[in-house]
């Protein structure tokens, strides 16, 4: 019976994964291919390939928190668990194949946790770490406001150093260096020690400076042959940033599907924490990069066209500002969704324009899907769980 459970448990935790991919693709991607610079199918292998990679550097401090940070897993019988953490996958998986349907970009993360806390609803409040939902709900609130309030900054900057042929230079080198070093120096701090921090730092000084040293002469290269710096310094900029934002979704996203499949590899013996966490990381990698290949196109419109108007500079100050507040976010463990994020820039650009670009009515009906979502995956994971547990043994 174990047997089955754990193949039950897999491909709810595929699933999920897959839909996450295919929804939140365009979180990565969608303002590249709404402002022209990548065509589709070029967005959705890049989206596939760094998203992979985040994942797999930085994923499991996501996954730990969802696997056990917000039920108390290790207190439960397995049984109970197994059967919760299945409950909690397929809850996820069906709103978020309805939110793709519409093409709304879903908050999966909301999803996940409004199904853990239905799961905890269900064997006993007192399983739950109302603390850390606490933490959790904050930080949803805060993500989208920071990434708005960082683009609505950024933004005047930016559109002044693309209109000015002299500062599309200066705007290269430094825009490429902090894209590379974010998330460089995020993967190489371990701990809060002055050793790591200085370790971390110096690495990521050598390999930032590298990079940025390669993308400049590229830039040169190109220019050479087009002739416009502008429009290549913005285009590199924007792919750089679409790249950065993809490996930040794939670090905290995997936990969606990775944090339930590795409480439930847990509760049937399959291996030690850190063990099932990387196993349960790898099916859900792969289920992500399945779901941005095969449906990431449904909803690339809604980001990269439909809030509001973008041009590449516009959109790699929106991409840019989501991609640093999601990095840091993956990096203290907070299940905060790249839509979140993602939306937030893509928001935050087009209020410093001004409020008449941005589709208000598109943005009201992609909140309020947010906010049914969580009663929704509570409500739904509470039925599925006590079912599961009372009518199957």
């Amino acid at each position: 019976m174990d047997v089955l459970w754990l193949i039950l448990g897999v491909f709810a935790a595929f699933f999920v994964a897959w839909n996450n991919g295919s929804n939140n693709a365009p979180n990565a991607i969608g303002t590249a291919v709404g402002a022209r610079v990548l065509d589709v199918r070029r967005a959705l292998m890049i989206a596939a390939i760094a998203s992979f990679v985040g994942a797999m550097s930085l994923g499991v401090y996501v996954t730990d928190t969802v696997m056990k940070g917000i039920v108390n897993t290790m207190a439960l019988p397995r049984s109970i668990v197994v059967k919760g953490m299945i409950a909690v996958l397929i809850a996820t998986g069906l709103w978020t194949m309805l939110s793709t349907f519409l093409k709304v970009p879903m908050s999966v993360h909301v999803c996940i946790v409004g199904g853990v806390i239905g799961f905890g609803l269900a064997v006993g409040s007192s399983f739950i770490s109302w603390s850390n939902v606490v933490k959790i709900l904050v930080a949803w609130v805060v993500a989208p406001l920071a990434a708005s309030g960082t683009a609505y900054v950024l933004y005047p900057l930016f559109s002044r150093s693309f209109r000015e042929p002299r500062l599309a230079r200066v705007s290269l080198i430094v825009a490429s260096y902090i894209t590379v070093a974010t998330p460089t120096i995020l993967i190489l701090i371990n701990t809060v020690s002055i050793s790591s921090i200085v370790f971390a730092s110096v690495v990521t000084v050598i390999i930032s400076t590298i990079a940025t040293i390669l993308i400049y002469l590229y830039w040169e290269r190109r220019v050479m042959d087009e002739g416009t710096p502008l429009h290549e310094a913005s285009k590199i900029l924007l792919i750089m940033a679409a790249t950065a934002m993809a490996f930040s979704f794939g670090s905290n996203d995997v936990a969606n599907s990775a944090g339930p499949l590795a409480a439930i590899l847990y509760a049937l013996g399959v291996g030690e924490s850190s063990t099932v966490i990387w196993i349960a990381i790898i099916v859900a990698t792969i289920g992500l990069s399945a779901g941005i290949a095969m449906w990431g196109t449904r909803i690339i419109g809604t980001i990269g066209e439909k809030i509001t108007p973008l041009s590449p500079p516009t959109a790699y100050v929106a991409q840019m500002s989501a991609t640093i507040t999601m990095l840091v976010v993956s990096r203290l463990g907070l299940p905060v969704s790249t839509s979140m994020a993602i939306v937030g820039g893509v928001m935050g650009v087009g209020l410093s324009r001004k409020v008449q670009s941005v589709n208000l009515k598109l943005l009201i009906r992609i909140f309020t899907l947010w906010l049914m979502a969580l009663p929704a995956t509570i409500g739904a994971t509470y039925i599925i769980t006590n079912i599961l547990v009372h009518a199957i043994s």
